[in-house]
């Protein structure tokens, strides 16, 4: 090998160290960023699976904040499914009949009358004095009617006023003999149209408080009839 062959061949070897040099760095940086990629997914690895859910605990109902506790009661429920309401309109559907019965009888006895006053008069069977007093007769039978068109319809009121309130108090009465248990700070009222727009169907305790009502409902008709 002649000796400049052999200083070529020195040449190129020592520009190959320095290329192999000039890419350690690269090649240790290239590594090092494949080391963190790894690091990560293990990182995220471990957040998926060991950490607790964060829309779990989010989407869980929050029964209390510190020591003030909730629930509430959904009324058009109860005013379903509680036998006394229903039993109330069955009271309240035949007071109204009564009355109409009362009123219609009235209206129709006035009605016979008044057709038999205009009969013998168009017959000519009353003097004109005659004609005029039944005039007067019929007139105020026929305001009476009028008054106690209103006097029935008051006294509906009054009692349909009376009947939801005995409803109402005997919902608020159980409730609150429900709570001596269960202690809750505040029960809200819950119904189509009312205050309550929203409210976790966690902290509803409608089902509970239904049959608590039923139950007492029941025990009270029962001592009714052996008392009878």
């Amino acid at each position: 090998m002649n000796e400049e062959l052999k200083n070529d061949i020195i040449d190129e070897t020592i520009s190959n160290e320095k290329k192999e040099e000039c890419c350690k760095p690269k090649r240790c940086n290239i590594f090092r960023i494949l080391n963190l990629l790894a690091l990560a997914g293990v990182i995220a690895l471990f957040v998926l699976f060991f950490l607790p859910k964060k829309n779990k605990i989010d989407n869980a109902p929050p029964k209390s904040i510190g020591n003030v506790t909730f629930a509430f009661v959904n009324t058009d429920s109860i005013m379903v499914h509680y036998d006394f309401v229903l039993d109330v309109q069955v009271d309240l559907a035949n007071y109204e009949k009564s009355l109409q019965n009362q009123y219609s009888s009235t209206v129709s006895a006035f009605q016979k009358e008044y057709d038999d006053y205009i009969k013998r008069a168009t017959a000519g069977l009353l003097t004109l004095d005659q004609q005029k007093k039944t005039e007067e007769t019929l007139g105020k039978k026929q305001q009476s009617i009028g008054e106690l068109e209103s006097k029935l319809a008051q006294q509906l009121q009054e009692e349909k006023l009376k009947r939801n309130m005995e409803v109402h108090d005997s919902i608020v009465s159980n409730i609150s003999r429900y709570n001596k248990t269960k202690n809750y700070t505040f029960i809200f009222e819950k119904s189509y149209g009312g205050g309550l727009l929203y409210a976790n169907t966690g902290l509803e305790i409608t089902s509970d408080i239904i049959q608590s009502l039923n139950e007492e409902y029941a025990e009270l008709q029962k001592k009714n009839k052996s008392e009878k």
